[in-house]
């Protein structure tokens, strides 16, 4: 399963242009994987995959696989560090389960704390996943995580 993740997220590195931002970003809830595009504009988009089950998730549907596609936005910022949100879908591509879908809005706080690595932030987040099917309890996802730019556009 961390395989197939693994790839899925460096097929979408290698599609991305270069002119960009990129960064790699680890959440603890789910052991989620995330890459962004231009994570330090005012928006900017995320793709993530999930490579174990969320710890407040239903046992039916902690699945592992979710690939996740967000817009987010920055709705305050500092110095070193900001408020942010965002949308997205969810769907369980890469589990052997039987699939669904989700709407996701992750909420959250990223700080750089380290004046010798400004480019590693440390985040807080939440995120609800409300999975689009009958009977299906949200999947309540927190977690403390680390975002590092790789790329920064001149």
């Amino acid at each position: 399963m961390k395989h197939a993740s693994l790839i899925v997220l460096i097929f979408i590195a290698m599609t991305l242009p270069v002119s960009g931002q990129l960064a790699v970003g680890y959440n603890t809830d789910g052991n989620t994987l995330s890459l962004s595009y231009s994570p330090f504009n005012k928006f900017w988009g995320e793709v993530r995959v999930n490579t174990s089950s969320y710890n407040q998730a239903s046992w039916l549907y902690s699945d592992r696989g979710i690939t996740q596609a967000y817009f987010m936005m920055k709705l305050f910022n500092m110095t070193n560090a900001c408020l942010y949100a965002g949308a997205g879908p969810g769907v369980n591509l890469l589990s052997d389960e039987e699939k669904w879908f989700s709407v996701n809005i992750p909420a959250g706080i990223a700080v750089n704390p380290f004046s010798k690595l400004s480019n590693l932030y440390i985040t807080g987040e939440y995120n609800p996943m409300i999975v689009i099917s009958e009977g299906v309890p949200v999947i309540h996802s927190v977690s403390l995580g680390l975002r590092f730019l790789l790329v920064k556009a001149e």
